[in-house]
């Protein structure tokens, strides 16, 4: 499940504002009547389901370190490869028509060894989609408490550490990418992230179900409460920011 966003901010019922990033993504490929697409960091491959339902003629690749696929999705266009995001070489030169990482990048701590392998296997006019979270400063710039909060959501989702969203420019630039978009979705994620901070403080009100939810759920799960319960206070600070960037070869 990615992060919740809608055009005009506000919490939609239903499944369309988790699947925002993909139907953005569904929309360009359609525009560049893209062939052949890869996503960077597949995990189970739902995101390469959705959008090969939609797009029967084109072919999909997922890289993952461990990849893989639902069996109600082995009937579409959809090939899984395993391995590192920071290496491609699995991927022919000028091959690729869009590759998209949703909420990936973030694990990374080489993020120019990426944007040059992605610049390497796209083709001409090919485009690079990410969504992802940053940080807004420079990490000597924030306060005490600020790196007290960056390190909550970071641990919870397991990262070394957000990267400052002012690098980015530097690995477009160095990578030979133009700039299509780069839109910061702070209206458009804000009210998700405050209903879903509601909701985690009503199950801390319910001390037993929460207590047996720990016992239950697996450490992974549970891990996520922590930064998607402060990620609406970051943002809001101004400490971290959510971006969707459309760059161009």
């Amino acid at each position: 499940m990615h992060i919740g966003l809608s055009d005009d901010g506000s919490c939609i019922k239903g499944n369309h504002y988790q699947t925002y990033q993909l139907d953005k993504i569904n929309e360009l490929l359609k525009q560049k009547n893209a062939t052949k697409i890869l996503e960077l960091g597949c995990g189970q491959g739902a995101n390469m389901a959705y959008l090969a339902k939609q797009n029967p003629n084109a072919f999909f690749i997922g890289l993952d370190l461990n990849p893989s696929l639902d069996k109600k999705n082995k009937k579409y266009n959809i090939k899984l490869l395993e391995g590192d995001y920071h290496n491609l070489d699995k991927i022919e030169d000028n091959s690729i028509d869009i590759i998209y990482a949703i909420e990936t990048l973030c694990y990374s701590t080489n993020k120019n060894q990426i944007f040059k392998e992605v610049n390497r296997v796209l083709k001409k006019d090919g485009l690079f989609i990410v969504f992802d979270a940053y940080l807004a400063k420079e990490r000597n710039q924030l306060s005490e408490i600020e790196l007290i909060g960056a390190k909550l959501v970071e641990n919870g989702y397991y990262l070394n550490e957000f990267e400052y969203i002012g690098n980015l420019d530097k690995y477009i630039n160095e990578n030979g990418f133009s700039v299509v978009k780069a839109e910061n979705m702070k209206k458009k994620v804000i009210n998700h992230l405050i209903s879903y901070q509601k909701r985690i403080e009503h199950y801390f009100r319910f001390g037993p179900f929460f207590k047996l939810a720990c016992k239950l759920v697996p450490k992974e799960v549970l891990g996520n409460i922590v930064p998607i319960y402060f990620m609406a206070d970051t943002i809001e600070m101004g400490l971290s920011v959510y971006y969707f960037h459309i760059l161009k070869k």
